[in-house]
């Protein structure tokens, strides 16, 4: 019997762990393959709505379900913590036992670094976790008003327009309750530019002359003096603020630390095509848990999943695998209440900009209700 091991049970673990279950159902029954997936969360969250937690637009119990209710007949579920892997031995340590495989997809997403800056956790909010959504939603609600900032900690982070959809959406939110006199919103970026294309950039930047929104740009964090209420750049630049939404650093998993083959921020190295970890035809790794230059998306790892399940697959039936990965991914970015945009890139087109249509947005609305089934569960491909 063969063996697959998928680390993860995010997005891009899920998926492919489900996209393996259906192209190799009949040795999986046969009892000639195996599929297991490794997470030792009892739930699976859908983490673009975080985002949308704090502004009404979803409800925090429609952001979860339990992981095995995800799962695709013939996967196989450990709930045990990965603490190792060895490549070359082929096999992963968990805090129960130890597992030898065939084949490895680490999908295990990106940790978030507060330490890396002093006085983050005492001093502001985000919406990257759960738990920090649902305290920035109880925050907003009590606001009587002052400066708002929205900002980036460092790159890479994942979901590149979601801290601009959270400024838009703030816009709209003080403007429903009729606050827009009494507050202030500054957007901060570690670029010269409020997002990494810049015509997407100057649509923002549009859109923030237009909202009232200022901007500081090339502003690094270093660190956050809570009691005073100020971000501090590495130039030495200050912003006060009396409620500031903030990405942490983000950095790969401690999985990876602890294993040794990841980078100086533990991302794991890849192939661009085939998604190999590099050096072994037998592991990969996909989603936010690489080191590609692509957007830490869930577009991006589903659009992974896809690719690595389909080489696997290849590889088990016999066949010299072929499916690559172009690069793909894309997002709905909210500009408002009511307004969304589209945007596509891969690795031989810049990004592909769609402006603002009202369609876009109930798309968005409509994607947070079907994920479940399209994305995670990938009933589609069962029906293929």
């Amino acid at each position: 019997m063969k063996t697959i091991v998928v680390i993860g049970g995010g997005s891009g673990g899920i998926s492919t762990a489900n996209h393996l279950s259906y192209k190799l159902r009949d040795k999986i029954k046969a009892n000639e393959i195996r599929v297991m997936l490794m997470d030792p969360s009892k739930y699976h969250y859908y983490q673009p709505g975080f985002l949308e937690i704090p502004f009404g637009l979803m409800k925090k119990e429609e952001t979860y379900k339990e992981i095995d209710k995800v799962l695709a007949q013939g996967v196989t579920l450990l709930q045990e913590k990965a603490l190792k892997i060895d490549l070359a031995n082929r096999s992963v340590q968990t805090d129960k036992g130890k597992y030898t495989y065939d084949y490895l997809v680490i999908a295990t997403g990106a940790r978030y670094d507060y330490s890396a800056i002093p006085g983050f956790v005492e001093g502001v909010d985000h919406f990257y976790t759960l738990e920090g959504s649902n305290t920035l939603r109880k925050k907003l609600n009590d606001f009587k008003g002052g400066t708002v900032v929205v900002g980036i900690s460092s790159m890479p982070y994942k979901c590149t327009p979601a801290p601009l959809e959270a400024a838009f959406l703030l816009h709209d939110m003080f403007k429903s309750r009729n606050m827009l006199d009494k507050v202030k919103i500054i957007y901060t970026y570690p670029m010269p530019m409020v997002f990494p294309d810049k015509r997407i950039s100057d649509f923002a930047l549009g859109l923030f002359k237009e909202k009232g929104i200022e901007s500081v740009l090339d502003f690094k964090l270093k660190e956050v003096d809570s009691k005073s209420r100020d971000l501090i750049s590495i130039s030495g630049e200050k912003i006060h603020y009396d409620l500031a939404l903030i990405a942490p650093p983000h950095r790969g998993s401690e999985l990876i630390a602890a294993s040794g083959f990841g980078d100086q921020s533990d991302w794991v190295p890849v192939d661009k095509f085939t998604l190999n970890v590099t050096g072994y035809k037998n592991a990969f790794a996909i989603g936010d848990a690489t080191n590609l230059q692509v957007s830490k998306a869930g577009s991006v790892a589903d659009a992974e999943a896809v690719v690595v399940s389909n080489r696997i697959a290849e590889e088990i039936d016999g066949y010299n695998p072929e499916t690559l990965y172009d690069g793909s991914g894309g997002a709905l970015m909210i500009t408002g209440i009511g307004k969304a945009s589209m945007i596509s890139s891969n690795y031989n087109l810049s990004p592909v900009f769609m402006p603002e249509r009202y369609s876009f947005y109930w798309l968005k609305l409509i994607y947070n209700k079907v994920y479940w089934n399209m994305t995670a569960k990938a009933v589609l491909s069962e029906v293929a």
